[in-house]
């Protein structure tokens, strides 16, 4: 990367990541992957979605809501924490701070670029599905679709804000790689079962519940897709079921929303602040 002049400005330069990053085998392989689950997932559900449709959240629709707020997140959150870590390692963002880039301006292009990556196999996964369910759905389904879509799009881009500021943080792009994969982890797995456990084995006051769902940008976007999906709530879960009786639905969704571009904004705000301070 370094063998190459990018170009100046922060459009020009997110462009230059961008292709940088859609260049690489990782990212070639997410979008396949993804698009070959979504494929299955769609087609395994086909019974399910005609019968059901998305309105109802059917289990193919779970199903569909599930991957695609699995497999793009994971891809953003290691490419985005190694991107940015191996830029520095390599002394590529050393080279853009002496031609005076700011720190917020290459903290930014590096979390366009992957976020585009990311929603491009989004919109890979998404377009297969949307392929086969064009004829099996009913229109008012299929723009339900649409805004599940739009979640996931968010979600991703959440991720690889997350990602990026992992990637301020870590001190080389293994280090980086490996804990992105343990942070996907957590937020993909580990807060689920927590809350679970909470639960089960303890009384849980109704911020706790409510603050499970915000504190999680998947959790997050799956509750705020299942509301599009679902208005009435029924496959939300006791956390989401929460959220949406005591704030109400458009106050939830605004709520919700809110989250999501808080999980963007403040991670790319600190991924700044510390690439600004340290010695590159």
């Amino acid at each position: 990367m370094t063998g190459r002049r990018p170009p100046s400005g922060l459009g020009a330069l997110a462009t230059f990541e961008a292709r940088v990053i859609l260049r690489g085998r990782g990212t070639l392989v997410g979008m396949a992957a993804y698009g070959v689950a979504s494929l299955m997932v769609t087609l395994l559900g086909l019974t399910s979605f005609a019968q059901l449709g998305l309105g109802a959240v059917g289990p193919a629709a779970v199903a569909l809501l599930n991957l695609a707020l699995l497999l793009p997140t994971v891809q953003a959150m290691t490419v985005g924490a190694m991107t940015l870590a191996g830029e520095r390692e390599g002394s590529f963002l050393t080279m853009l701070r002496a031609q005076g880039s700011s720190a917020r301006s290459l903290v930014t292009a590096s979390w366009l670029g992957v976020a585009l990556s990311a929603g491009l196999s989004t919109l890979v996964g998404f377009g297969v599905a949307g392929v086969l369910l064009a004829t099996t759905v009913p229109l008012a389904d299929l723009v339900a679709f649409g805004e599940l879509l739009v979640v996931s799009l968010l979600v991703a881009a959440a991720a690889a804000a997350i990602g990026t500021l992992i990637g301020a943080l870590a001190d080389n792009r293994l280090q980086a790689g490996l804990a992105a994969v343990a942070v996907w982890f957590v937020v993909a797995i580990g807060l689920d079962l927590l809350l679970l456990g909470l639960g089960a084995f303890a009384r849980v006051g109704e911020l706790a519940l409510i603050g499970a769902v915000l504190v999680n940008p998947l959790e997050t976007g799956r509750v705020l897709a299942l509301l599009a999906l679902d208005p009435q709530g029924g496959a939300l879960g006791p956390a989401g079921t929460y959220v949406l009786t005591h704030l109400g639905l458009l106050p939830a969704v605004g709520v919700l929303g809110a989250a999501l571009l808080a999980w963007i904004g403040v991670p790319l705000a600190l991924a700044a602040r510390i690439l600004a301070r340290r010695d590159l």
